[in-house]
């Protein structure tokens, strides 16, 4: 392809150097051919001095036609393609002295050397229809010349052979030109296609800058508003600790449900990231639909009696087969942005068998979607009837998770919908066998377990993180005790600090992240202490080193009632030694 940051005439002259020096070996050895071919029958017709001297002289001539590229390797392209033209003259008159070994008397002889000659002029307007002076020379003087030789002959026999020459000379310059300018045109669409590819080359590599730019200020703007916002859970939490009757609760309560809402607008980019990074670990498990629907009863039914909508659920007793948490995150999904588009009816949601799975739907009033905006509402960002960006109508995220998590589970998302008469989404999922009733009881349970005595240590770059954490722990009655970063942490155990039941830990430091100091912390300690990750950063790279490490990871901002919970369960597991 030619170079498209050469200007057009440069390329053109460039691709005809190149075509030239890469056709002049077998146009040289083709000529070879003819000359010894010639040689061999003239030597019975014509005088053997003369002949040996023709051939002499044309195995000489095409010899320097050999050379010629590299004689001329470090010519300009002008000068190259000049010598070129005089070399097709020189090669032209060269045949054209053939007509010397021609008896008048020996007509045979004559008739074959005549038909060679057409025979080389004819295949060499191939090789020089590259180059148009090199063609001109190589005709004109060629078959002008013998055109003319004949013609001074006389006799009607010769002036014959003459318009024959003349004729074929003016019909091979005729396709030498056009083959000439689909050559040169062949050039030009090359050259204009390497000008298109570099442009697109040069957008495509902007495009993916402007995306890796995109997604570095997603993580980083979100990694910055998680930090403040956390410690702003953490200090609701501790408000609500020590305000209990006080008479404050309801406006502590509405506080925590502001941050709850900034919380969901940053989980739906934090849905994204993870499923980009692929750190999401499907655990599919037989799940009771009938519980699946109670939980969106449960969390949507004030909010449809808020908007004056109804919500409607409907199941028999099936079991489907899926992981809980991403099946769950799916449908609330799908309930909230049904919620979110319906301005009067309601919501229902059911369970039907659909072939060999169940099909969950969910049905809306709402305004619908085009036809031809099925695809685009599955995509980040996209809100059809959001053009103000009212963030009360969400981000755009939504359906975008649940067609990533559907790609995750391998199930099958459908959308139908009317225009301003409402959508049906429809999840297929696998049937799944019943199952014992002890796991969500011993869960449930787990979650409900006291933490008071537990000794945790926090690990969090954060002033106000560690003072809010420190306060909560010392409300739950655990013994809490808080590090900068891991090497105050090693410090403190270094100093005497015993062995902590758990650990919390931040991901990102100055120095090192928190998965490798927990990993010299249990080093040190000679233990595996349970230690969660708590971070506010959601870039894939992080992601998967934190999936990789196999520790438990919340992303801030985290409530109190899910540290919390976790730490509950660690109160089981280390429950003989804190009652010890």
């Amino acid at each position: 392809m030619p170079d498209a940051t050469l200007p057009l005439h440069e390329a053109i002259a460039r691709e005809k150097r190149r075509a030239l020096t890469e056709g002049t070996v077998a146009d040289a050895l083709g000529s070879v051919g003819g000359v010894f071919v010639v040689l061999c029958v003239a030597y019975a017709h014509s005088a053997h001095f003369a002949l040996l001297a023709w051939a002499c002289g044309m195995l000489l001539v095409l010899a320097g036609q050999f050379a010629f590229p590299r004689l001329m390797a470090r010519a300009s392209q002008q000068r190259f393609l000049s010598g070129y033209a005089a070399l097709g003259v020189v090669l032209g008159l060269a045949w054209a002295s053939c007509a010397v070994l021609v008896r008048p008397d020996n007509f045979g002889f004559e008739a074959f050397v005549v038909l060679a000659l057409c025979v080389v002029f004819t295949a060499g307007s191939v090789f020089n229809a590259h180059h148009l002076p090199m063609l001109y020379g190589f005709q004109i003087a060629g078959q002008g010349t013998l055109a003319l030789i004949y013609a001074l002959r006389g006799g009607t026999l010769n002036w014959g052979i003459a318009a024959g020459f003349a004729i074929l000379m003016w019909t091979l310059i005729g396709y030498g030109r056009a083959f000439h300018r689909g050559f040169v045109r062949a050039i030009e669409l090359g050259f204009e296609n390497a000008r298109l590819v570099g442009e697109l080359t040069a957008k495509t590599q902007a495009l993916e800058q402007a995306n890796l730019a995109k997604t570095r200020f997603l993580a980083s703007a979100s990694h910055d508003l998680r930090q403040p916002l956390h410690a702003m859970s953490l200090l609701i939490g501790l408000l609500g600790e020590r305000a209990r009757g006080l008479g404050v609760e309801d406006l502590v309560q509405r506080i925590g449900q502001s941050t709850e809402a900034m919380e969901s607008l940053l989980n739906g980019i934090l849905d994204i990231s993870r499923l980009d990074a692929g750190v999401e670990r499907p655990e599919p498990v037989a799940l009771p639909v009938q519980e699946l629907l109670a939980g969106i009863e449960r969390q949507f039914a004030p909010l449809a009696a808020a908007r004056g909508l109804s919500l409607r659920t409907h199941a028999a007793a099936h079991w489907v087969r899926s992981d809980r948490a991403l099946l769950a995150r799916m449908l609330d999904n799908l309930v909230a942005n049904a919620l979110r588009y319906t301005e009067r009816g309601g919501v229902l949601v059911g369970v039907r068998p659909h072939g060999d799975g169940l099909a969950f739907e969910v049905w809306d009033s709402g305004i619908g979607i085009p036809a031809d905006q099925f695809d685009a509402v599955f995509q980040e960002f996209v809100q059809l009837h959001n053009p103000q960006r009212d963030r009360s109508l969400g981000l755009g995220l939504g359906l975008s998770i649940v067609r990533r998590t559907a790609e995750l589970l391998g199930h099958r998302v459908e959308l139908c919908s009317r225009h301003g008469r409402g959508s049906r989404f429809r999840v297929i999922v696998p049937r799944g066998a019943p199952a014992s009733a002890a796991e969500p009881a011993l869960a449930g349970a787990r979650q409900a377990e006291p933490v008071a005595g537990l000794r945790v240590l926090v690990i969090d770059d954060e002033a106000p993180i560690r003072f809010a954490l420190q306060g909560l722990l010392d409300a739950w009655g655990c013994e809490g005790v808080v590090a900068r970063d891991g090497a105050d942490a090693l410090a403190r155990l270094d100093d005497g600090l015993p062995v902590p039941d758990a650990i919390l830990c931040d991901y990102r430091f100055e120095q090192g992240t928190g998965v490798e100091w927990v990993g010299r912390l249990r080093e040190r300690l000679g233990a595996d202490v349970p230690a969660l990750i708590v971070t506010g950063d959601v870039t894939a790279s992080q992601l998967i080193d934190i999936a990789a490490s196999d520790l438990p990871v919340m992303h801030k901002p985290v409530s109190p009632a899910a540290l919390r919970a976790w730490l509950g369960r660690v109160a089981l597991t280390a429950r003989p030694a804190v009652s010890g």
